[in-house]
């Protein structure tokens, strides 16, 4: 019966059928021989800035753990969200409770925001690791005594400045050997004065778009205790001398001295940097590792080797300083896979990775093994330099709803730099609307997702 059902099946139909089963046989049977294959795989989900140096560590950990964890990355690179994104992204991500994310990378202003959703890690650590690590980066990983973060690496504010074309300046030696050891912003403006009279020339960059980058550019020239003391049992007060101070500075560099274009109004970090490369501008206000990071971005990179490091200038009767920055790793309280996740942080964290961090993305490393390593160190002598620097860093204030009191005092300075606000005026709404919005006060749970 079967046979004769066979013989009057029409042919075509027969080559039709066995044209399909054999493209599933391709397709499909190898996918089930890797799902079977991959059971005892553990994924986990890293969301990060990808870097090129951060890929390569993925790659040699994934190798390493070949058959049994999988680093999947998930990219928020730098150049596409700014922080601020991130911090979004990550914020709705993490409240629906899923456990697609496992690994989070959290700038280290973040931290007592995210601690809710972090995974504690005082068991996990080793007491014998928390001494070899950079103690500026490990102190603000705490929150109500627990480690909820590990360092990846630290960042701190620094003064770039183009030492072919200030050598050519009549005094531009002079002025560089003042520059590296810690300079005054009044002679820093006398010569930037003198400069945008001779050239009209663009003379100092920061990023002064509305986020955060802004913000630790008005940080880095107020003294710690001073901003400390903005910040009281519930209320804020940022019209201060020394505010008011240093956000007026921000203004005087693009409406008063004029050596900084207007266009820094609308720049993050990514946009201050490629700025700074494409019109030879003379001083940028940035982040350690530029050069490296960004390298891919440039149409010109013949410049790079021209681009020297110094201490940002600090206001008389002031001594230097500079904002700390850096990213830390959490690991979400919802996820499955927490001992996988703790062998990659600490795969991180090796001296080899944090050495490859430096070399390929020029990230500041938080294994101090690094810094001890002689050979490693005349290899990359400015390590040293970098190292002074770091005496000089300051954390801004460590508050769980700083984000929301940085996006409003953001939205204010930024109004002032357009020069469409008084800095007075800046001070004053920005230190009203975050009394009156209660921020200090307010927790996660009463925030509109």
């Amino acid at each position: 019966m079967l046979s004769n059902t066979f013989n009057k099946t029409p042919l075509w139909f027969i080559v039709v059928f066995i044209t399909l089963l054999a493209i599933l046989i391709v397709i499909y049977m190898p996918f089930q021989i890797h799902v079977f294959d991959e059971t005892d795989v553990k994924k986990i989900y890293y969301v990060d800035n990808i870097s090129p140096a951060h890929q390569l560590l993925i790659s040699r950990f994934n190798e390493m753990y070949r058959g049994s964890i999988e680093v999947v990355p998930v990219n928020l690179p730098f150049h596409q969200f700014t922080t601020n994104d991130r911090k979004e992204i990550l914020t709705r991500s993490l409240r629906s409770r899923s456990d697609a994310i496992d690994v989070f990378a959290v700038d280290l202003i973040w931290i007592p925001r995210f601690a809710k959703w972090a995974y504690p890690l005082n068991q996990l650590i080793s007491s014998d690791v928390l001494p070899t690590i950079n103690s500026n980066a490990l102190s603000v990983c705490y929150q109500d005594d627990k480690l909820v973060a590990f360092p990846l690496f630290l960042d701190i504010g620094i003064l770039y400045y183009r030492c072919d074309i200030l050598c050519t300046i009549p005094g531009g030696k002079e002025f560089e050997r003042k520059l590296v050891n810690g300079m005054t912003w009044d002679d820093f403006i006398a010569f930037g004065r003198k400069w945008w009279r001779r050239t009209q020339a663009p003379f100092y960059i920061f990023a002064g778009g509305e986020y955060e980058g802004m913000i630790c550019s008005f940080y880095d020239m107020v003294p710690e205790y001073e901003y400390l003391s903005m910040f009281t049992a519930g209320e804020v007060n940022l019209y201060t001398p020394r505010a008011r101070r240093a956000l007026q500075h921000l203004v005087d560099c693009i409406h008063k001295h004029r050596f900084t274009p207007i266009e820094v109004t609308t720049f993050d970090e990514f946009a201050s940097y490629l700025y700074a490369n494409e019109h030879n501008v003379l001083f940028l206000r940035g982040w350690v590792g530029f050069h490296k990071q960004y390298k891919m971005f440039l149409k010109d990179t013949s410049h790079l080797k021209y681009f020297e490091i110094a201490p940002l200038p600090h206001f008389q009767g002031c001594n230097t300083s500079t904002v700390f920055g850096g990213w830390s790793l959490m690991i979400s309280k919802h996820s499955n896979r927490v001992e996988e996740a703790l062998k990659f942080i600490q795969f991180m964290y090796e001296k080899e990775s944090q050495e490859i961090l430096y070399n390929y993305g020029g990230y500041l490393p938080v294994n101090m093994a690094v810094y001890s390593d002689s050979v490693y160190i005349r290899r990359h002598p400015e390590l040293k330099k970098l190292l002074c620097f770091m005496a000089w860093g300051h954390h801004r204030p460590m508050l769980e709803n700083y984000t929301r009191i940085s996006e409003i005092m953001a939205h204010t300075f930024h109004r002032a730099l357009k020069n469409e606000f008084s800095v007075d005026t800046a001070l004053i709404r920005a230190t009203h609307q975050i009394n009156e919005e209660r921020v200090l006060l307010r927790s996660e749970k009463e925030e509109v997702p």
